[in-house]
């Protein structure tokens, strides 16, 4: 991708972060989003149509990052961990509010979503079970919902314990898969 591709779309997303932080994803406008991203709205129509294009996005981005830390031949919970963690906190302000804002909670199930999809297509190459779905499913929701947990219980739990707990977790979900 041309670099300037790259930082117009990076500055778009860390644009639309920011406002989803104050207001859901159907209220923001283009010419808001790129007002704040000091973003042309033509540089913006010839990358998008819509809005909600750029967490589209994102999405696939966060996918393929997912799906590269799953191409070791041992995938470990401490590796996934690492992945989550710097890809959901790269825009750290604006997950949190989707996680905690009951207003985008579609766009929270979409990642859990694609996170299932990205596992499920990385993982389950010749072991497409019905109980191994339901493993990464579970895996997927517990990720997102882990987040959420911490995002409310700031106060009581460090960061640090949120990444080893849930290093735990994963492990013992991949541990589970035949």
């Amino acid at each position: 991708m041309d670099e300037r591709v790259r930082k117009t779309k990076q500055a778009l997303t860390t644009t639309l972060f920011k406002l989803l932080a104050t207001q859901p994803i159907d209220t923001i406008t283009v010419t808001a989003l790129c007002r704040t991203a000091h973003i042309n709205r033509r540089t913006f129509y010839s990358h998008y149509e819509h809005v909600t294009d750029i967490f589209d996005d994102y999405q696939v981005i966060l996918a393929e990052q997912v799906a590269a830390s799953l191409t070791g031949a041992h995938l470990d919970a401490r590796t996934l961990i690492a992945t989550f963690d710097r890809i959901l906190m790269t825009n750290f302000s604006g997950f949190k509010y989707l996680c905690l804002n009951q207003q985008q909670q579609r766009l929270v199930d979409q990642l859990q979503q694609m996170l299932f999809e990205t596992l499920y297509d990385n993982l389950l190459a010749r072991q497409k079970t019905p109980a191994n779905q339901l493993v990464l499913t579970s895996l997927a929701a517990g990720v997102m919902q882990t987040y959420i947990y911490w995002f409310n219980h700031e106060a009581e739990l460090t960061y640090a314990c949120v990444t080893e707990t849930s290093q735990k977790l994963i492990q013992a979900q991949l541990s589970l898969i035949d």
